[in-house]
Protein backbone atom coordinates (compact mmCIF):
# COMPACT_ATOMS: atom_id res chain seq x y z
CA UNK A 1 0.00 0.00 0.00
CA UNK A 2 1.14 3.05 -1.03
CA UNK A 3 0.95 6.25 1.80
CA UNK A 4 2.00 9.66 0.97
CA UNK A 5 4.54 10.86 4.20
CA UNK A 6 2.32 14.16 4.13
CA UNK A 7 -0.89 11.99 4.56
CA UNK A 8 0.75 10.57 7.58
CA UNK A 9 1.82 14.40 8.59
CA UNK A 10 -2.00 14.91 8.87
CA UNK A 11 -2.28 12.13 12.36
CA UNK A 12 1.11 12.03 13.45
CA UNK A 13 4.29 14.93 13.75
CA UNK A 14 6.86 13.33 11.92
CA UNK A 15 10.19 15.22 12.74
CA UNK A 16 12.11 12.55 10.74
CA UNK A 17 12.83 12.01 6.76
CA UNK A 18 11.05 9.19 4.80
CA UNK A 19 14.31 6.77 4.89
CA UNK A 20 14.70 7.23 8.82
CA UNK A 21 10.79 6.73 9.13
CA UNK A 22 11.07 3.41 6.53
CA UNK A 23 13.79 1.97 8.23
CA UNK A 24 11.89 2.71 11.76
CA UNK A 25 8.69 1.72 10.43
CA UNK A 26 10.40 -2.03 8.99
CA UNK A 27 11.91 -2.76 12.70
CA UNK A 28 8.73 -1.96 14.22
CA UNK A 29 6.90 -4.97 11.70
CA UNK A 30 5.44 -2.91 9.07
CA UNK A 31 7.41 -3.64 6.36
CA UNK A 32 8.56 -0.84 3.31
CA UNK A 33 9.15 -1.99 0.13
CA UNK A 34 10.49 1.38 -1.31
CA UNK A 35 10.39 4.82 -1.27
CA UNK A 36 9.48 6.87 -4.49
CA UNK A 37 8.50 10.41 -5.45
CA UNK A 38 6.69 11.62 -8.31
CA UNK A 39 8.56 14.77 -8.85
CA UNK A 40 11.84 13.89 -9.08
CA UNK A 41 11.83 13.48 -12.56
CA UNK A 42 10.41 16.79 -12.48
CA UNK A 43 13.30 19.86 -12.80
CA UNK A 44 12.29 23.32 -14.41
CA UNK A 45 8.69 23.71 -14.89
CA UNK A 46 6.58 26.38 -13.42
CA UNK A 47 3.40 27.91 -13.58
CA UNK A 48 3.20 30.66 -16.73
CA UNK A 49 0.33 33.13 -17.44
CA UNK A 50 -0.57 33.31 -21.16
CA UNK A 51 -0.51 37.18 -21.65
CA UNK A 52 -1.29 36.72 -25.44
CA UNK A 53 -2.06 34.14 -27.89
CA UNK A 54 -1.84 34.39 -32.12
CA UNK A 55 -1.83 32.92 -35.15
CA UNK A 56 1.57 31.29 -36.96
CA UNK A 57 2.52 33.33 -39.71
CA UNK A 58 3.68 30.12 -41.49
CA UNK A 59 1.53 27.92 -40.27
CA UNK A 60 -2.32 27.23 -39.58
CA UNK A 61 -2.07 24.84 -36.64
CA UNK A 62 0.33 26.35 -35.11
CA UNK A 63 -0.02 29.80 -31.90
CA UNK A 64 2.03 31.86 -30.93
CA UNK A 65 2.05 32.69 -26.91
CA UNK A 66 3.57 34.98 -24.71
CA UNK A 67 3.75 33.37 -21.35
CA UNK A 68 4.48 35.02 -17.74
CA UNK A 69 6.93 32.72 -16.04
CA UNK A 70 7.50 34.76 -13.30
CA UNK A 71 10.01 38.19 -14.00
CA UNK A 72 10.11 37.48 -17.29
CA UNK A 73 7.80 36.83 -20.55
CA UNK A 74 8.91 34.02 -22.72
CA UNK A 75 7.44 33.32 -26.28
CA UNK A 76 6.05 29.72 -27.01
CA UNK A 77 4.89 28.01 -30.21
CA UNK A 78 2.40 25.85 -29.51
CA UNK A 79 -0.21 23.17 -31.13
CA UNK A 80 -3.13 23.06 -28.55
CA UNK A 81 -6.28 24.36 -29.24
CA UNK A 82 -7.55 24.59 -25.77
CA UNK A 83 -5.66 27.53 -23.93
CA UNK A 84 -6.70 30.97 -24.20
CA UNK A 85 -5.46 34.22 -23.00
CA UNK A 86 -5.39 34.65 -19.46
CA UNK A 87 -4.70 30.83 -19.15
CA UNK A 88 -2.85 29.33 -16.36
CA UNK A 89 -0.61 26.34 -17.64
CA UNK A 90 2.77 24.40 -16.87
CA UNK A 91 5.49 25.36 -18.85
CA UNK A 92 8.68 23.35 -19.28
CA UNK A 93 11.25 25.93 -19.85
CA UNK A 94 14.87 25.67 -21.73
CA UNK A 95 16.87 22.97 -19.74
CA UNK A 96 13.84 21.20 -18.23
CA UNK A 97 13.57 17.65 -17.75
CA UNK A 98 10.04 15.47 -17.86
CA UNK A 99 9.27 11.77 -16.98
CA UNK A 100 10.79 9.25 -19.19
CA UNK A 101 13.75 11.28 -19.65
CA UNK A 102 12.45 13.94 -22.11
CA UNK A 103 14.75 16.86 -22.20
CA UNK A 104 13.15 20.45 -23.40
CA UNK A 105 15.25 23.08 -25.32
CA UNK A 106 14.87 26.03 -27.12
CA UNK A 107 14.51 26.22 -30.90
CA UNK A 108 13.03 27.38 -34.25
CA UNK A 109 9.31 26.17 -34.95
CA UNK A 110 8.36 27.36 -38.84
CA UNK A 111 11.02 29.85 -38.75
CA UNK A 112 10.08 31.43 -34.97
CA UNK A 113 11.70 30.70 -32.03
CA UNK A 114 9.74 28.94 -28.89
CA UNK A 115 11.57 29.33 -25.30
CA UNK A 116 9.85 26.34 -24.11
CA UNK A 117 6.55 24.25 -24.12
CA UNK A 118 3.29 23.87 -22.30
CA UNK A 119 2.81 20.71 -20.31
CA UNK A 120 -0.46 18.21 -21.02
CA UNK A 121 -1.22 15.83 -18.26
CA UNK A 122 0.55 12.69 -20.00
CA UNK A 123 4.13 15.05 -20.60
CA UNK A 124 4.27 15.17 -16.23
CA UNK A 125 2.75 11.91 -16.33
CA UNK A 126 -0.49 12.57 -14.95
CA UNK A 127 -3.76 10.74 -15.25
CA UNK A 128 -7.44 11.94 -15.72
CA UNK A 129 -8.13 9.77 -12.50
CA UNK A 130 -6.14 12.24 -10.63
CA UNK A 131 -7.75 15.88 -12.60
CA UNK A 132 -10.99 14.53 -13.35
CA UNK A 133 -11.74 18.39 -15.12
CA UNK A 134 -8.73 18.33 -17.38
CA UNK A 135 -8.43 17.60 -21.01
CA UNK A 136 -6.88 14.62 -21.34
CA UNK A 137 -5.48 15.32 -24.80
CA UNK A 138 -4.66 19.15 -24.35
CA UNK A 139 -2.99 21.45 -22.39
CA UNK A 140 -4.05 21.45 -18.45
CA UNK A 141 -5.28 24.45 -17.53
CA UNK A 142 -4.32 25.27 -13.77
CA UNK A 143 -6.39 27.33 -11.20
CA UNK A 144 -6.26 31.32 -12.71
CA UNK A 145 -4.82 32.17 -8.89
CA UNK A 146 -1.54 30.42 -9.13
CA UNK A 147 1.02 32.48 -9.54
CA UNK A 148 3.02 32.62 -12.09
CA UNK A 149 6.95 31.19 -11.98
CA UNK A 150 5.82 28.87 -8.82
CA UNK A 151 7.37 25.24 -9.39
CA UNK A 152 4.68 22.77 -10.88
CA UNK A 153 5.69 20.67 -8.17
CA UNK A 154 4.80 22.84 -5.62
CA UNK A 155 1.24 23.59 -7.46
CA UNK A 156 0.02 19.79 -8.00
CA UNK A 157 2.00 18.70 -4.52
CA UNK A 158 4.31 16.31 -6.60
CA UNK A 159 7.22 17.13 -4.57
CA UNK A 160 6.63 14.50 -1.83
CA UNK A 161 7.55 11.33 -0.68
CA UNK A 162 5.56 8.32 -0.88
CA UNK A 163 5.92 4.80 0.86
CA UNK A 164 5.54 1.47 -0.01
CA UNK A 165 4.57 -1.32 2.59
CA UNK A 166 4.19 -4.82 2.18
CA UNK A 167 0.51 -5.52 4.53
CA UNK A 168 0.47 -8.77 5.58
CA UNK A 169 -3.27 -10.76 6.02
CA UNK A 170 -2.95 -10.46 9.63
CA UNK A 171 -3.12 -6.99 9.53
CA UNK A 172 -6.06 -5.89 7.74
CA UNK A 173 -5.96 -2.59 10.57
CA UNK A 174 -3.32 -1.65 8.25
CA UNK A 175 -5.15 -1.34 4.79
CA UNK A 176 -5.63 2.80 5.41
CA UNK A 177 -3.64 5.79 6.23
CA UNK A 178 -5.30 6.15 9.40
CA UNK A 179 -4.53 2.70 10.12
CA UNK A 180 -0.39 3.22 9.03
CA UNK A 181 -0.25 6.53 10.92
CA UNK A 182 -1.65 4.31 14.46
CA UNK A 183 1.41 2.24 13.40
CA UNK A 184 3.76 5.30 13.00
CA UNK A 185 3.10 7.02 16.05
CA UNK A 186 3.91 4.31 17.90
CA UNK A 187 6.73 3.55 16.35
CA UNK A 188 8.02 6.91 17.00
CA UNK A 189 6.35 7.34 20.12
CA UNK A 190 4.16 10.38 19.21
CA UNK A 191 0.33 11.30 20.02
CA UNK A 192 -1.93 10.51 17.52
CA UNK A 193 -4.08 12.81 15.93
CA UNK A 194 -7.66 11.88 14.79
CA UNK A 195 -9.69 14.28 13.46
CA UNK A 196 -13.34 13.47 12.80
CA UNK A 197 -14.21 14.23 9.16
CA UNK A 198 -16.49 17.57 8.85
CA UNK A 199 -19.15 17.26 5.63
CA UNK A 200 -20.59 20.46 4.56
CA UNK A 201 -23.52 20.25 3.35
CA UNK A 202 -25.66 22.37 0.66
CA UNK A 203 -28.53 22.57 -0.85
Amino acid sequence: MKVPVGWLAEYVDIDIDARELSSKMTMSGSKVEGITNRGEQIKNVVAGKIVSLGKHPDADKLSVAQVDVGGETIQIITGANNVKEGDVVPVALHGAELPGGVKIKKGKLRGLESFGMMCSLEELDLSKHEFPDAVEDGILILDKDVKPGTDIKDVLGLDENVIEFEITPNRPDCYSVIGIAREAAATLEKPFRHTKPMVKEEG
